[in-house]
């Protein structure tokens, strides 16, 4: 027999899941006979708010009456049944044509003798208890009139068919409010004409089972003997030619066992859908095959991976919505670096993810980081069978498509764009709407569909069909109101919010480019068989500056190709600022091909392109019609040397011409070339060239999407005089200069000392790029001591800088560099400065540093750089920081040999140990009696710890053992001033073992116990030993369980103890008298 159901919520919640719209109405509440009615009434149990939300359930089922046909009802009112699906039809199947939504009715409502039969067969199982339950929970007893008539409403999610539809099945977890479902009787409607030709999946199982297969009571009378209890669950499937009823235990649910054998028809595509797919595997494997370079390189050749970590975002504290919405990646250590790093193969790994849900994936990373050549390739890898979880992969660089102008369907982009099928596209689109999942979309460089206003929401009727924005379009996939379970994979930077754009993202990927080796490697395999491979990697290396840059894969390649370059040309030298390495660049690509006649020509064409770099920048994009080039000339100038690379926009499904556009081949090319439109237009003044820079006053907004403007435009400003400079402009020099004085005057007037860290090290890179010796050390000199990089990313250019400003100085610096990515070379370098006299990082990098410089033996460095080490403070947050700590001690055993090896001293403490003098311990209620265990084994090796706070707001939880452990090691703590163990879940036993010890403290001035739970077993060991603790000064015991007695006794105790100066004993359970009449004994108890 037929059912129908919608969950608890009406049928919304059916409307807006992932089932078919033609399978809603599939029976859950069969009846074991043909005249049964399903008559409800009210237990007397149940409460009247369970009543009411169960009469506002909307709720089919059908019933049979015996010789007439089969009607539907809603609550017993058949008029009112009828007129529900009548809605339900018309929401749901309005876009349908007529005759179809007809047929499918009729073919639900209409019920087979055949089915009839099928059900009565399970009526002798289902009378072993003695009362039989629908799936919705109402049952009807034989022989208690008490069994409840009402059960909760059980939500079961759709599973997929395999065919396009659904079956609603139930997990094997319920609300626990929902009653136990024994014996449970279900249908499916399933158009098929053949039981054997349909596979199903049953939830657990990691393949669709067959229902020829299942061992199960199946086609007509078959019987099945082999279950010794009565079936938990019974699944009906309705056939054309019959029922089909499949009996599944609550094992099954959790692990099937039976042989599985899925048809091979389930795999099969349609002849035009496996076409286009091998199509479009085709696709992939030509245009991912090389790099777009100078030079043809194969992507196989030159590929490496860079470093990809899972990372953590937090948001942004903020008064508006909007700087809530915000969020930032967490920084991290180098060691954490290491252990979130990712394998390529691992990025569509989601742990807890619906799979009928649409998946969001962002990778983030700066310009230049290689996100682009790693969706390529990913797109290689598909084109070659890797990610076979996706049948279609679909790669979109945003930058082509984000024209605001230019309007698409989804089948524009995904039939048009690539691959154009050459027949049966309908049926080839329609295949991958109803199959989201095995679809991969890419859109690479999220920051081009997005500029200053805020991001569309998708408003199409029918988004799929119906031309749109593509901002629009991508909203209405990520709000998954297009092709809902697909995969998206977004490519973003990470200071382009976005995160306001998308609600929910399911991983968050950042790549953070080369590691030294991998700088090495890809070098090497650059050169790979040229006669000057070793020489290359050599000449680069001596560049530390150019080096460092390398950790960009985009700046690696055109250091590369520089190097070429100049080792062609007989030189032994490279430039030793960006600007002067693509100032060059240029320059060569010019020069190389041009003539006399056409270098002033060429000139005009640069300055024009520079023009269009700006413009387009301040509009946040980087691509344009090819027709909206100023001329011809600019157009074959900018495509000839490679400036623009050209791309055909997505043509519409119903014909028209095909479009084309003009992109810079590069971000960092299209930064050069504004700012060196900056430089050398006449309507830039002098004045007006300072806001371009991004290091403003506090209030005022930096323009950071061209972000390395500043420093080419910086560094051009002091080479007019250069001979390269002066081959690609015929501008008046004169005008350079003034420009060139108002930056001096600017920076001159600019308070450094204010500056966030972001910025300083902005404006660093910028004085770098002047090479101006007289910039250089106004910026040192102004420097302030205290430089806390705490959280700020210091990538290997960053620490180049600045290790070239501090060492300009006069000045002692400290630096915080904890939590900054600092690689150890970086870490190395500016420890090693003379004028660093102390230093923060990340416990684990500096014990790494250390054992480097064992190993290397370089002991004065090891030396120097554990002196100028500082701890103090220092706060355990997590199991890693107590093990790291543990570690530091364990290195200070090791460092005793090589200290006398190198200074001939027999005895040597790290001064960072030797001086803890506070030390906080928050690691939560999960870890906080582990961790604290751990912690505790070191706690002597701290001579100087005076503030031990054991407090956290999330409670650490030590409890008894914890306090039993910590009062063992009381007798090393000898300079213990102020120990904090309030909240901790401490009774009579943890007091009774502190009491004991804590007369050793002897410099003990504060103890706190508040909010424990010590009662007056507990007050009067502290009592007892209160005398004895010359140093105490303060008690906290308040909010404990102590009454009257106990603080009695306290009192009693105080009287004989001058020296301490305040007690706070308010407890709940003290009644307020009593308390009020012990203050006024002694003026000291505080409340």
């Amino acid at each position: 027999m037929d059912s129908a159901f919608a969950s608890e919520n009406g049928y919304l919640d059916l409307l807006h899941s992932d089932i078919d719209p033609l399978h809603l109405y599939t029976l859950l509440d069969p009846k074991s006979s043909g005249n049964e009615e399903g008559d409800f009434s009210a237990d007397p149990e149940v409460d009247a708010s369970n009543y009411d939300q169960f009469n506002n359930i909307d709720f089919l089922c059908t019933m049979e009456d015996g010789e007439k046909e089969d009607e539907l009802y809603l609550c017993s009112n058949t008029i009112e049944a009828y007129a529900r699906i009548a809605e339900l039809a018309e929401y749901v199947l309005k876009d349908q044509q007529e005759k179809q939504v007809e047929d499918t009715f009729a073919g639900n409502l209409i019920l087979d003798e055949m089915a009839a039969e099928n059900t009565e067969k399970f009526t002798d199982i289902k009378m072993q208890k003695c009362h039989k339950r629908t799936f919705l929970g109402s049952a009807e007893s034989c022989s208690d009139a008490s069994e409840p008539k009402y059960k909760k409403i059980v939500e079961v999610p759709a599973v997929s068919a395999g065919n396009g539809s659904f079956l609603a099945m139930p997990l094997n977890s319920h609300p626990a409010s929902s009653t136990s479902l024994t014996n449970q009787h279900m249908s499916f409607s399933v158009p098929a004409t053949n039981v054997f030709e349909r596979s199903f999946i049953i939830p657990g199982s990691s393949a669709p089972l067959n229902p020829g297969c299942l061992p199960v009571c199946a086609k007509g009378s078959q019987e099945n003997t082999g279950f010794a209890d009565p079936p938990q669950q019974i699944l009906n499937f309705v056939h054309g030619n019959g029922t089909s009823d499949v009996i599944i235990y609550p094992e099954m649910l959790k692990e099937v066992q039976v042989p599985i054998i899925p048809s091979e028809e389930r795999f099969k595509r349609p002849k035009p859908v496996e076409a286009f797919r091998t199509s479009l595997m085709d696709y992939f494997q030509d245009v991912c095959k090389s790099v777009s370079m100078e030079r043809e390189v194969t992507l196989d050749r030159l590929f490496i991976d860079g470093t990809l970590l899972q990372s953590q975002t937090e948001t942004k504290t903020g008064k508006n919505s909007v700087k809530a919405m915000e969020k930032d990646l967490v920084t991290c250590s180098l060691q954490g670096k290491e252990k979130a790093a990712l394998k390529r193969s691992q990025i569509f790994q989601i742990l807890g993810g619906k799979d009928l849900e649409t998946k969001v994936i962002v990778v983030l990373g700066k310009a230049g980081m290689g996100k682009s050549i790693l969706v390529q390739k990913i797109c290689q890898d598909w084109s070659n069978g890797e990610f076979s979880q996706f049948e279609f992969v679909f790669w979109f660089d945003c930058k082509q498509i984000s024209l605001p102008e230019k309007r698409y369907s989804l089948r524009d982009l995904l039939l048009e764009f690539f691959v154009k099928p050459q027949e049966g596209s309908k049926e080839i689109f329609e295949y991958i709407l109803q199959n989201p999942t095995k679809v991969l979309l890419v859109f690479d460089g999220f920051e081009g569909l997005h500029d200053h206003e805020n991001f569309p929401r998708c408003s199409a009727r029918q988004p799929e069909k119906d031309l749109c924005s593509i901002k629009e379009l991508l909203s209405g996939l990520i709000q998954k109101k297009i092709l809902n379970g697909c995969t998206l994979l977004l490519t973003a930077r990470p200071k382009d919010k976005v995160y306001q754009y998308v609600s929910k993202v399911d991983k968050t990927i950042e790549i953070v480019g080369f590691s030294p080796q991998q700088r090495e490697l890809y070098i090497t395999k650059y050169f790979e068989g040229l006669p000057y491979c070793d020489n290359a990697l050599k000449l680069i290396k001596e560049r530390e500056y150019l080096f460092s840059h390398c950790y960009s894969p985009v700046m690696c390649r055109f250091v590369c190709f520089l190097c070429e370059t100049v080792l062609e040309m007989g030189d032994k030298s490279l430039p030793s600022t960006l600007t002067t390495v693509f100032l060059k660049f240029v320059q060569q690509k010019i020069i190389s091909m041009q003539t006399d006649v056409t270098a002033m020509q060429n000139q005009d064409s640069l300055a024009t392109l520079a023009r269009i770099a700006w413009y387009l920048g301040e509009k946040h994009q980087s691509a344009m019609k090819s027709d909206d080039l100023p001329s011809k000339e600019v157009k074959e100038f900018a495509l000839k040397y490679g400036f623009f690379l050209p791309f055909a926009f997505p043509r519409h499904s119903d014909g028209g011409e095909e479009e084309f556009g003009s992109t810079f081949s590069d971000f960092v090319i299209q930064n050069f070339l504004g700012a060196l439109h900056l430089m050398l237009a006449e309507e830039i003044k002098d004045k007006s060239l300072t806001k371009y820079l991004s290091f403003p006053s506090k209030k005022k907004k930096p323009f950071n999407w061209l972000d390395l403007v500043p420093r080419f435009l910086a560094g051009l400003l002091f080479l007019q005089d250069d001979p390269y400079f002066c081959s690609l402009s015929n501008k008046d020099v004169k005008q350079s200069t003034k420009k060139q004085k108002t930056l001096l005057k600017y920076i001159r007037r600019l308070p450094i000392n204010e500056l966030c860290l972001e910025r300083l090290l902005e404006l660093l890179h910028c004085i770098y790029e002047t090479q101006s010796n007289y910039l250089l050390q106004h910026v040192a000199l102004r420097l302030k001591p205290d430089l806390s990089f705490l959280g700020v990313v210091l990538t290997p250019p960053d620490v180049h800088v600045l290790h070239c400003i501090l060492k300009r100085s006069r000045k002692e610096f400290s630096l915080d560099l904890r939590n900054s990515s600092i690689d150890m070379q970086g870490l190395k370098d500016l420890v090693g400065l003379k004028n660093v006299a102390s230093f923060r990082a990340s416990l684990s990098d500096t014990v790494r540093l250390w054992k480097s410089l064992e190993q290397t033996k370089d002991y004065e460095l090891l030396r120097t750089s554990t002196e100028k080490f500082v701890l103090d403070p220092f706060k355990a947050k997590t199991m890693k920081d107590v093990s790291d700590l543990s570690d530091l001690v364990e290195m200070q055993e090791k460092m005793i040999n090589c200290v006398q090896d190198a200074s001939g001293c027999s005895s040597y403490e790290i001064p960072a140990i030797k001086n803890l003098r506070k030390l906080e311990f928050a690691l939560g209620p999960v870890c906080g009696l582990q961790g604290f265990l751990k912690l505790v084994e070191i706690l002597a090796a701290f001579p100087s710890l005076q503030h031990l706070d054991l407090d956290a707001l999330s409670e650490n939880g030590l409890g008894d053992e914890g306090a039993k452990t910590l009062s063992e090691v009381f007798p090393t703590l000898r300079s213990l001033e102020t120990l904090n163990l309030s909240q901790n879940k401490i009774t009579d036993v943890g007091a009774e073992k502190l009491a004991t010890a804590l007369p050793s403290l002897s410099s003990l001035k504060t103890l706190s116990l508040y909010n424990n739970s010590i009662c007056d077993f507990g007050a009067e060991n502290l009592a007892k030993v209160l005398p004895a603790m010359g140093s105490l000064r303060v008690l906290d015991v308040q909010y404990n369980k102590i009454t009257g007695v106990g603080a009695q006794q306290l009192t009693d105790s105080l009287r004989k103890c001058p020296h301490i100066k305040n007690l706070v004993m308010w407890n709940p359970t003290i009644p307020y008298g009593v308390l009020e009449h012990l203050q006024q004994l002694d003026s000291r108890i505080s409340v």
